[in-house]
């Protein structure tokens, strides 16, 4: 019989940070931003084995988290905080017994409106949780617009109708100078439904449809067409249609590569 906690292979420094991935936000999405901290650890450490890499927990809580837009537009009056403020608190809960702490991430674009994230601030002072750092996922978008696309002004932006109306990009990017650009306004009931459509949108079909995929890059085309000069994949299962660094030589900047970034740097210190 087995009872003892075998010790760990590698020496862990104490200022090294456990990550937490808050995942069911689409459920693809947390898997998608799991594969990216892994790839982020092995350009900003040495990694050559197994062993190497940080100590993740990844939580995949759809059944507590109610829908983003769905909230945002009034459709339902549960504010999505509340079920992220559970898998924070069980984060929180780990760490206390680990004697470590946590830096965590939630691969959802429109979850960082105002409305839920400051929401989930006070959740988390409520609770008393004292061991996990949220990064703010639309912050560490913009710090890696700034550090890697200097020379960009115009930015085309694909979303969905709640990260839109809340103006999450724009409220970050315009005060620093860049120009926000959108799809037509005829064309955002489709751009949505593309993300939500039940029986082919991007958060229902594994892998993507075909259809999502080609709308997808319509939208892309349209935003080239308007002048932009990168694309920000603004809800975290476009990356799945349109995969690589770029669409047709415009760059393509991923909110949840930016995120996956910084939760790696945190991570190690």
């Amino acid at each position: 019989m087995i009872n003892k906690t075998p010790e760990p292979t590698r020496l862990i420094s104490d200022d090294e940070r456990m990550i937490g991935i808050v995942g069911g936000v689409g459920p693809e999405a947390g898997t998608l931003l799991h594969r990216f901290i892994i790839e982020e650890t092995a350009k900003l450490k040495k990694v050559g084995r197994d062993q190497d890499h940080l100590l993740t927990h990844h939580i995949s809580a759809s059944p507590w988290i109610t829908d983003r837009t769905n909230f945002l537009l009034g459709e339902h009056d549960q504010n999505s905080a509340e079920g992220v403020a559970r898998v924070i608190k069980i984060f929180d809960d780990i760490a206390k017994s680990q004697d470590r702490k946590f830096v965590a991430g939630v691969p959802c674009n429109t979850f960082h409106a105002p409305p839920i994230f400051n929401h989930l601030e006070i959740l988390i002072e409520q609770h008393g949780v004292e061991n996990v750092e949220i990064l703010h996922m639309i912050q560490e978008t913009k710090n890696y617009i700034e550090e890697n696309f200097q020379g960009v002004q115009k930015i085309g932006l694909m979303s969905t109708t709640g990260t839109k109306e809340q103006r999450i990009y724009h409220d970050l990017l315009e005060p620093l100078g860049y120009e926000v650009i959108e799809v037509d306004e005829a064309d955002q009931a489709n751009l949505h439904d593309t993300i939500y459509n039940s029986e082919w949108g991007i958060k229902a079909v594994s892998p993507v449809s075909e259809q999502a995929k080609n709308n997808f890059e319509l939208y892309a085309k349209q935003l080239q067409n308007k002048g932009a000069e990168a694309l920000i994949l603004g809800c975290t299962e476009i990356p799945i249609a349109l995969p690589g660094n770029d669409f047709e030589g415009t760059p393509l900047i991923d909110p949840m590569r930016a995120l996956a970034r910084a939760l790696v740097a945190r991570a190690i210190g």
